[in-house]
């Protein structure tokens, strides 16, 4: 390879100037730790429950479809494994030295950090499918039969729920996780409903379709600035609402539109075709890139790039024009978000291997 490149280089025309630029290097692998034993059976297999992250200690947790919840200090040292007894869609909450983590086994488990010793475990009657979202020492989440639950943070004890019924037919499978604004909390469905809550009795205040018609009118996407609550719908459209009325700002078609986030005055969506940046403030788009993938994951703001799993590999993109700046592909791909924590980013692959990368 040597004798080549000296070759190449030595041609007429050859010129040292006019190669191409080497890759800009994003991060450096701090460590690497394989989850899941190799099976030959699995094919096209994914893992979507993924990392979640203590922000003081960095400490990362992790829930695998093999139903393990598996805790690591930030050097890559193990502090311990719990069994659930069905596999993780969504990635735990850890919070105050807590990690609470919802099952497809019906349960959400809170289980202390530093030695995942059991604090309590809730009997949901119902997959979970969302993280816990943290309001006023309730913890609220969603499940994939279209509950909305709250439960005290405390003691595990149910307080409230609210229940959409299911449409009939398919739906997308996943769910939104509720989102909090002010003295509300807002959930999506899969009947193309949003619905704002009362937190301290899941009193409905307001809710309203904003699903266009179509096949799925899954909304699976919500996020907000503080201000506004952004949503999308799988059958055609990004949504920007008033929290107090639900009275719609603006309103985008964009087909697919799957899971979004807001940061910088933008709105990143992500849809069965494309990763795009629309406008916070009216909507308007700002850049389109294709994903080149399947639409699984929220994008993630990490320091000065954009992080979006696409299932064959994890994207980072710049948050400014949309263009590609390098492709992290562990072989087996990424459909789950990572976990961010200043400059070190947790990213968890199909094959069940977890890597802790620290950012350039």
């Amino acid at each position: 390879m040597a004798l080549l490149l000296a070759l190449l280089l030595a041609a007429p025309g050859a010129d040292r100037g006019h190669l191409p630029p080497a890759p800009i290097r994003q991060y450096d692998i701090a460590w690497t730790k394989a989850l899941v034993p190799g099976d030959l059976l699995d094919w096209q297999v994914e893992e979507l429950g993924g990392p979640g992250v203590d922000p003081s200690t960095r400490t990362v947790v992790v829930g695998l479809r093999s139903g393990e919840l598996r805790a690591f200090r930030a050097d890559g040292e193990p502090l311990w494994v719990f069994q659930a007894g069905g596999g993780f869609a969504a990635p735990p909450l850890v919070r105050d030295g807590v990690v609470y983590a919802g099952s497809q086994d019906g349960r959400l488990y809170a289980r202390d950090l530093a030695t995942g010793k059991e604090r309590w475990r809730y009997e949901v009657g119902e997959e979970v499918g969302s993280a816990p979202v943290w309001v006023d020492g309730l913890l609220v989440f969603s499940t994939l039969q279209d509950s909305v639950v709250a439960v005290d943070a405390a003691t595990g004890k149910w307080k409230w729920h609210h229940r959409r019924d299911q449409r009939e037919g398919f739906t997308i499978r996943g769910c939104a996780p509720p989102v909090r604004i002010g003295g509300l909390i807002f959930a999506g469905y899969s009947d193309g409903w949003v619905a704002a809550l009362e937190p301290a009795t899941g009193a409905v205040k307001w809710e309203r379709r904003i699903a266009p018609n179509g096949d799925f009118v899954d909304v699976d996407g919500l996020a907000t600035d503080g201000k506004v609550l952004y949503a999308a719908s799988f059958s055609g459209a990004v949504t920007a609402l008033e929290p107090a009325t639900g009275r719609t700002r603006w309103d985008r078609k964009v087909p697919g539109a799957t899971r979004l986030s807001v940061a910088d005055g933008q709105v990143y969506v992500v849809s069965t075709t494309s990763v795009l940046a629309l406008s916070a403030r009216d909507g308007a788009p700002v850049w389109k890139q294709p994903l080149e993938g399947v639409p699984l994951a929220a994008p993630v703001r990490a320091g000065p790039r954009l992080l979006v799993a696409n299932g064959r590999a994890l994207l980072f993109l710049d948050p400014g024009s949309g263009m590609r700046i390098r492709t992290l592909s562990p072989g087996t791909g990424v459909s789950t978000a990572p976990a961010v924590a200043g400059r070190r980013v947790y990213v968890l692959s199909n094959a069940g291997t977890l890597l802790a990368l620290d950012l350039e």
